[in-house]
C-alpha cells in the first residue's frame, strides 16, 4: 500500500509575516537612539558587573561555607570519602567492558575502568562538597540579584512624587 504525500503549502514572506529581532521585546522596551556599538558596550558592562558581583559573593561566602576549615582540609576529606564511589565505578566499568566487548582486550577494559574511575571520583567529590558548594552559590546569587536589582532600578527609575 502506497501513501502519497500532499505537497506543502508555500508560505509567502512579506514584511507583515516576518518578525523583526525585537519582536520578543515588550512595547516600550526597544532601544531608541542607541547605536549597536553603544548597545553592545552597555550589555558587556552589565555582564562584567554581574561577573564581578558573583566573584565578590563567592569570596564573601567562602569563609562561612567552609565553617572555619581550610580549603585543603575540606578537599582532602572529600577526596578520601570519594574513594568508595570511585572503586565502585571502576568495578562497574570493568564489568561493562567485559560484557559489552566481544574481544576481551586489556586496553578496552582499562579504558572502561578509567572512565568509571573519573565518573565515580567526580560524583563522589560533588556529593561530599555539596554543602560547601551550596553556601558559596548562595552568596554568589545574593550579590548577582542585588546587582540585577540595581540595574533594573537604573533602567526604570521610580518617581515617588
Amino acid at each position: 500500500m502506497r501513501v502519497e504525500r500532499q505537497p506543502r503549502a508555500r508560505v509567502k514572506l512579506s514584511p507583515r509575516t516576518v518578525t523583526p529581532i525585537t519582536a520578543g521585546c515588550q512595547k516600550g522596551h526597544k532601544i531608541k537612539g542607541m547605536s549597536p556599538d553603544a548597545w553592545l558596550k552597555s550589555v558587556l558592562e552589565y555582564g562584567c558587573d554581574l561577573m564581578v558581583a558573583a566573584v565578590e559573593g563567592v569570596r564573601a561566602a567562602e569563609p562561612q561555607a567552609l565553617e572555619g576549615q581550610s580549603r585543603g582540609s575540606v578537599l582532602m576529606r572529600s577526596a578520601r570519602t570519594s574513594l568508595a564511589p570511585c572503586a565502585t565505578a571502576v568495578s562497574l566499568g570493568l564489568l561493562t567492558a567485559y560484557w559489552v566487548s566481544r574481544r576481551k582486550s586489556v586496553p578496552n577494559a582499562l579504558a572502561f575502568g578509567v572512565a568509571g574511575a573519573v565518573i565515580g571520583f567526580a560524583g563522589g567529590m560533588a556529593w561530599s562538597t555539596r554543602r560547601v558548594t551550596k553556601g558559596i552559590a548562595r552568596g554568589a546569587l545574593k550579590n548577582i540579584n542585588a546587582t540585577r536589582d540595581a540595574h533594573w532600578l537604573a533602567q526604570h527609575p521610580v518617581d515617588y512624587a
